[in-house]
């Protein structure tokens, strides 16, 4: 048996083709899949390219695929897209999720935890006994804070009050100016041209000014960590999820990021940021779909990822 487990999320896509011991065949990275966001044609076209190049072309290949992926929000959305899927890429046998639940499968096997994905967007699920609850998390136009978008919407915010004079100085508008490669005005023109992902794009550079001492940034990061933990801290407090608290994502596995959300995690709670990608949870939930997640198919998907 060959079967697919494919993550998605708001700036990339990785995918692995994999065999009923747990041994990866193949693998592949793309750009984004949300069809939240890009609209399931898109999206589908994005899993129909990883599917092709890790069949060489051949869907019949893979005899099932997962695909857990950012913008999957209701009930409704995860059979809907995967009927898209199955079309567009012709593997008949095809399960879709919200891209959480890849953590989930990845990083624990407590049949309670709150899990949170901080990357692009954000989004927190309380998974207790018998059933995973949604909290919050409901894209860009909605957000509090908490996810790439936020935070490269802050660094832009807070370049353009220091270049205005209407905001402390900041090393952000320097950097901020030299990554967009144009004036900061025209910058604002291009944002609104652009998706989500590119305003996400402007993240990393919290990271750096921060790591150089740099004030406007640390109040970034600190303030977006604290908007996430209390997302995490309201699953918590509100569902019978346990005690743990598993994070991933390419904000939320930055280690300053994880160190600034664990000060603001409510007493009692464990932070985990597992070191396998969201990735391996997909080949898991696949696994599992096709009746075949074993220990040993755990224990092997593991080490070719690294330990989950």
């Amino acid at each position: 048996m060959k079967m697919i487990g494919i993550d998605g999320g708001g700036t990339k896509t990785a995918a692995a083709l994999f065999d009923g011991t747990g041994r990866v065949l193949a693998r592949h990275a793309a750009g984004p899949c949300n069809p939240n966001l890009l609209g399931e044609a898109e999206s589908a076209a994005v899993v129909k390219e990883c599917i092709d190049a890790l069949t060489g072309g051949d869907p019949r290949q893979a005899d099932a695929a997962y695909v857990g992926t950012a913008g999957i929000f209701t009930e409704d959305d995860g059979p809907r897209f995967a009927a898209a899927v199955s079309e567009a890429c012709g593997v008949a046998r095809v399960e879709c999720g919200n891209d959480v639940m890849n953590v989930i499968a990845a990083a624990t096997g407590a049949d309670r935890c709150v899990a949170g994905v901080s990357g692009t967007g954000m989004i927190v699920y309380a998974k207790e006994p018998d059933r995973a609850v949604r909290i919050d998390g409901w894209g860009y136009l909605l957000s509090l804070g908490g996810s790439g978008y936020d935070i490269g919407r802050d660094v832009i915010r807070a370049a353009l009050g220091a270049e205005e004079g209407t905001a402390p100085p900041t090393a952000l508008a320097r950097l901020a100016g030299r990554k967009a490669g144009m004036p900061l005005e025209r910058l604002v023109l291009e944002i609104y041209r652009r998706k989500p992902a590119f305003v996400a794009s402007f993240a990393p550079l919290a990271f750096e000014a921060d790591a150089a001492g740099d004030a406007a940034a640390r109040g970034i990061l600190v303030s977006n960590a604290r908007a996430f933990a209390s997302v995490l801290n309201r699953a918590a407090a509100i569902h019978d999820c346990g005690d743990e608290v598993v994070v991933s994502g390419g904000i939320a596995a930055n280690p300053r990021f994880a160190e600034l959300l664990a000060k603001e995690l409510a007493p009692g709670l464990r932070l985990s940021v597992p070191s396998c990608p969201q990735v391996a949870g997909a080949c898991i939930n696949c696994a599992r779909m096709c009746g075949v997640c074993t220990p040993q198919l755990r224990e092997t998907l593991a080490k070719e990822f690294g330990k989950c």
